[in-house]
């Protein structure tokens, strides 16, 4: 099983995921639950565990800053606790199963983000 984590938006939270060759999205509101808590429920849904993901990908160049830092750090998270591939995308397409199995397990992604950290800044 493999899975895509979109945590770009305001208001929710996109989880595609492939069981064998067909990628389906699931949407869940934001303020509902954390992300991990949302991850496990679509593995729930599909009778399926955390042991039997066999990749990830993460969306990171677009979205809120801690949205991104929180999707990319369980993307990482999940990758070395489980040995599996992760990869970072801005964007779902249609290889991406592909480009998965294609990186080496044990290199993590780095967040990347819309816009510079606005953390901080003195007040004018």
């Amino acid at each position: 099983m493999y899975l895509l984590i979109d945590n770009s938006l305001d208001d929710k939270v996109i989880i595609h995921y492939c069981l064998d060759t067909d990628w389906i999205q699931c949407e869940f509101d934001k303020n509902d639950q954390g992300l991990l808590v949302t991850v496990n429920q679509v593995l729930s849904n599909v009778d399926k565990q955390l042991s039997d993901l066999r990749g990830l990908a993460v969306i990171v160049g677009r979205g809120k800053f801690t949205a991104t830092r929180i999707a990319v750090t369980l993307a990482n998270t999940l990758s070395y606790a489980l040995q599996i591939p992760v990869l970072a995308v801005d964007n779902w397409f249609e290889n991406i199963q592909k480009n998965i199995q294609a990186s080496p397990v044990g290199q993590y992604v780095s967040a990347q983000y819309s816009a510079p950290a606005n953390i901080g800044g003195g007040k004018q």
